[in-house]
C-alpha cells in the first residue's frame, strides 16, 4: 500500500495551488485529532470542577453548572465546525476569507456604538447583538490566515516578494490591524498572537533576512510606543516588573495565580478541593484556567497537559514542512503561530514570566467565539494533513541544494 492510502482514496482528485503543486488525498492525522480531543476533554472537565464556585458569585438563581452547560454548546458548535472546515474543499478558502475579512471589519465599526458593544477589563472586545455575543478579532485572525497567504503566494508566484513594494503593502496592512485592535478596541494582548500570525506567515514566505529584521524592529518600536502612550498598559508592565509592590490592588491578580500554581504542589489538591476558584483568583475558567490546572493536579499533571500540546504544535510544524504547495504551507503555519503563540502568552502571565495579557488558553478556557474559531482553524489543519507530501520533501531535501531547505520549515525562495 502507498503512503497515499487505499485505492479508493487514490481515485480523489489532487490539490493544485499557487505553485501548481499536486498531492493526492491520503489518510490524514488522525495525532493531531487526539490531542485536540485530549485538550478539550481536560478543559470541560476543569471547567465542570469549577462551575459551582464561579456561578455561586452570579447574580440571581444560577445552576451550579452553569458554565458546565455553556460550554457544552460551545463544543457542540464548535466540532461542527470542525466537522466543515475539515472536509470543506480546501480552494473554497480563497474566496471564503474576504468575506469572513469584511465581516470582522463591520463588526469593528459595530464596537463604537455602545448599544452594541461590551466593554470588560478596560477593553472592548464584545460585539452584542439580541441573545449573541461574539469577538471580531476571533474572526479576524481566522480570515487573516487565509488572506496573508494568498497574498504572500501570488507574490512568490510573480517573484515580486523580496520587493519595497511588498513590504510597504505588508506594514499598511499590520498597521491597519493594529488600529483595529490596539486602538479601536483597546486590547494589546489580543494583537500579540495576531501579530505573530503576521510575521511567522512573512517568515515563512522567503523574504530575506535583512528586510524581515527590519519589519520586526519597526513593529517592535510601534508595539513600545503603544505600551509607553497607554497608562494601563503601563501599569501591567510595572506590576510585571514588580508584582509585590500593592498585593491587593495592581498585583492581586498575579499573586492569586502563583499562589494557585504553588499550592498545587507536586500531585495538586484533586478536582473538587480548589481553593482559588471560590471568589480568590480573577477569571477562574477563562484566562486564569493554567492556575487553576495547576492547583488542581500538580506539577506532574501540568507536564501531562503541556506534553499533549507540545505534541500537537509539533503536528502542526510538520505540516507546515509538508504542506503541498506554498500556500496551504503558509495556512497552516499561520495556524500553528495563532496556537503556540496565544498559549504562551497565557501561560507565561500565568507564571508571571509575561504581563497579564487578558487572552484565552486555546482549547482549554472558557469561552465561545474563541474556542469555536480556534476548532475551525484546526479543523483547516486536519483537512490539510490529508495531501502532505512526505515523500516529496524527503527527495527534495536530498537533491535541492538551495538555501531554502536550510534554512528551517521549508521555506520557499521563489522571490527574485
Amino acid at each position: 500500500m502507498s503512503i497515499f492510502g487505499s485505492q479508493s482514496n487514490r481515485r480523489q482528485p489532487p490539490v493544485a495551488d499557487t505553485d501548481g503543486v499536486t498531492a493526492r488525498r491520503h489518510r490524514p492525522d488522525y495525532v493531531l485529532v487526539l490531542c485536540i480531543a485530549m485538550l478539550l476533554a481536560v478543559g470541560l472537565v476543569v471547567i465542570y470542577s469549577v462551575s459551582p464556585a464561579i456561578s455561586a458569585r452570579l447574580v440571581g438563581d444560577v445552576d451550579p453548572n452553569h458554565f458546565m452547560y455553556r460550554q457544552m454548546i460551545f463544543l457542540l458548535l464548535g466540532f461542527s465546525v470542525f466537522a466543515v472546515t475539515s472536509y470543506l474543499p480546501l480552494k473554497y478558502w480563497r474566496v471564503l476569507q474576504k468575506y469572513i475579512l469584511w465581516f470582522a471589519i463591520g463588526s469593528f465599526f459595530l464596537l463604537l456604538v455602545p448599544f452594541f458593544s461590551i466593554n470588560y477589563g478596560g477593553a472592548t472586545r464584545w460585539v452584542s447583538i439580541g441573545p449573541f455575543n461574539y469577538q471580531p478579532a476571533e474572526l479576524l485572525k481566522f480570515g487573516l490566515v487565509f488572506a496573508m497567504a494568498l497574498f504572500f503566494a501570488r507574490r512568490i508566484k510573480d517573484r515580486t516578494l523580496d520587493t519595497a513594494a511588498t513590504m510597504k503593502a505588508f506594514l499598511i496592512i499590520f498597521v491597519a490591524v493594529s488600529l483595529e485592535i490596539v486602538i479601536l478596541q483597546k486590547d494589546m494582548g489580543t494583537m500579540i498572537p495576531i501579530a505573530a500570525i503576521l510575521l511567522a506567515m512573512l517568515f515563512l514566505s522567503g523574504i530575506s533576512s535583512k528586510r524581515f529584521l527590519a519589519i520586526v524592529a519597526v513593529i517592535a518600536i510601534g508595539g513600545a510606543l503603544a505600551i509607553a502612550g497607554a497608562g494601563h498598559r503601563r501599569a501591567r508592565v510595572f506590576t510585571f516588573l514588580n508584582p509585590d509592590a500593592d498585593k491587593s490592588g495592581s498585583g492581586y491578580h498575579i499573586n492569586q495565580a502563583l499562589i494557585a500554581v504553588g499550592s498545587g504542589g507536586v500531585v495538586g489538591k484533586g478536582l473538587g478541593r480548589s481553593v482559588q476558584a471560590y471568589g480568590y483568583l480573577p477569571e477562574a475558567a477563562n484566562d486564569s484556567i493554567v492556575a487553576i490546572m495547576a492547583e488542581k493536579f500538580g506539577f506532574i499533571g501540568m507536564l501531562v497537559i503541556f506534553a499533549i500540546y507540545g505534541v500537537l504544535l509539533f503536528r502542526l510544524i510538520l505540516l507546515t514542512e509538508r504542506a503541498p504547495n506554498v500556500y496551504l504551507r503558509l495556512v497552516s503555519g499561520g495556524i500553528f503561530a495563532w496556537m503556540s503563540v496565544q498559549a504562551f502568552v497565557n501561560i507565561g502571565a500565568m507564571l508571571g514570566i509575561m504581563p497579564l495579557t487578558g487572552v484565552t488558553l486555546p482549547l482549554l478556557s472558557f469561552g465561545g467565539t474563541s474556542l469555536i474559531f480556534t476548532l475551525a482553524a484546526l479543523g483547516v489543519a486536519f483537512n490539510i494533513s490529508r495531501y502532505t507530501r512526505l515523500g516529496d520533501v524527503q527527495n527534495e531535501e536530498q537533491t535541492d541544494t538551495s538555501s531554502a531547505r536550510r534554512r528551517g520549515l521549508g521555506r520557499p525562495r521563489y522571490a527574485a
